[in-house]
């Protein structure tokens, strides 16, 4: 595990820009534009996205970005990765994004936090997607402007994680997703029975699939 590693440049390393629609979390089916950043500082088992892991050098400036974006009809941008908080640069990205009058998403596994985000995080919607492969640690200051927690449903995934002292105000605000792991028969099963045993307990929580891979779509 790579948690401390952070790129220290302002240029970004991009990995793709694409069109699509926004097939996980509570904004599912949000026509998006998809920034997928270079570089992660975690290695989750069942990472989708293997080749955006290892971080490369960074030659992507914010206005390159942005010329791409704004030739797309749709006007919501979901920044990904990899993990987008390795990117000292993601807050000139994000504050260039909403001077063009685009929505901003920012999907992240919340162990890190980038000096100078506090003054664009309030106007964006985090989604953070707390992770098992470092005892779901998540930045205090990703949980103050989160919209909503993501979990992976897999092994590793209890009720009682849920239901942490920093995670249960979400819970109870109904701003959790249960998201099965790979679209798998078995997680949809243990995520209808965390669902099920949340609801005795007062709570409601989504579970939702990737849709845009039940779909085909990237």
């Amino acid at each position: 595990m790579l948690r401390d590693k952070v790129r220290a440049e302002r240029a970004l390393s991009v990995n793709e820009i694409y069109e699509t629609i926004q097939g996980e979390g509570l904004l599912t089916g949000t026509p998006s534009i998809f920034v997928r950043l270079q570089g992660c500082n975690l290695r989750c088992p069942w990472c989708d996205q293997p080749e955006a892991l290892e971080f490369k050098e960074g030659s992507t400036r914010v206005e390159d970005v942005l010329s791409k974006v704004k030739r797309s009809p749709f006007k919501h941008v979901v920044i990904t990765g990899g993990e987008p908080f390795t990117h000292r640069g993601l807050p000139a990205l994000v504050e260039s994004l909403l001077e063009e009058g685009f929505s901003v998403q920012i999907e992240t596994n919340g162990t890190l936090w980038i000096p100078g985000m506090e003054r664009v995080a309030g106007s964006i919607h985090i989604t953070c997607s707390p992770k098992g492969v470092v005892n779901f640690f998540t930045h205090p200051r990703i949980l103050e402007f989160a919209r909503e927690l993501k979990f992976v449903v897999d092994d590793d995934l209890r009720t009682e994680v849920l239901l942490r002292k920093e995670f249960e105000p979400f819970v109870r605000e109904e701003r959790v997703v249960l998201q099965p792991e790979g679209n798998k028969e078995t997680f949809f099963r243990k995520a209808l029975s965390i669902q099920r045993e949340l609801a005795s307990k007062g709570f409601s929580v989504r579970v939702l699939p990737q849709m845009h891979k039940l779909l085909g779509l990237p």
